[in-house]
């Protein structure tokens, strides 16, 4: 078992420094004049892509992560303090074409009454996907509050490095932020 395990993490890392040489040549060879960067990172994006959705399940399985939890980056409001060591997802691993579940938990501090969670989806560091959700929840003071969100993966979403931050509101005005990190 341990060595099925050491081929599989060699075979990986073998495919992402020869993903990446590719990048490299073909960037360099100027082959193809017209090609930008973001094209050429896409083909790339394109082969690993590939290779990982045809690799072995448990080859697969050492390519996708676990979700992280953290506050999402610049100054936000804290009226809805979001815990990042309970806030989790279940599965633990998100797959494609399975349903997750996202679950923030925290502690409101002040009486709210919560309408709308908006979620900003980015890949390999570009925004892929935005979306609203309505909520209809009040919360009291020093209340803890978790909120659950339901979300399916499609089988044609593209592999790379996912950043999901999800922005909770009341009228518009920011209560709290969290972002999820994971790998597909």
């Amino acid at each position: 078992m341990i060595k099925i395990n050491q081929q599989i993490l060699i075979l990986t890392i073998f495919v992402v420094i020869f993903g990446l040489s590719a990048k490299a040549s073909f960037e360099n060879s100027g082959a193809i004049s017209n090609i930008d960067e973001r094209t050429a990172g896409m083909l790339v994006q394109s082969l690993l892509a590939n290779t990982t959705m045809s690799a072995n399940p448990r080859a697969r399985r050492y390519l996708e992560s676990n979700v992280e939890f953290m506050h999402c980056p610049g100054p936000h409001s804290e009226i809805y303090d979001i815990d990042d060591d309970y806030s989790h997802v279940d599965p633990e691993r998100i797959t494609k074409n399975h349903d997750i579940t996202l679950i923030l938990e925290g502690v409101m501090n002040e009486d709210v009454h919560v309408d709308q969670l908006h979620v900003d989806v980015y890949w390999n560091g570009n925004i892929f996907h935005s979306e609203d959700h309505k909520l209809d929840e009040s919360i009291e003071e020093q209340e803890p509050y978790e909120l659950t969100f339901n979300w399916f993966v499609p089988g044609f979403a593209p592999s790379g490095a996912y950043l999901v931050d999800l922005f909770v509101r009341a009228q518009g005005q920011e209560l709290g932020c969290e972002r999820a990190s994971f790998s597909l």
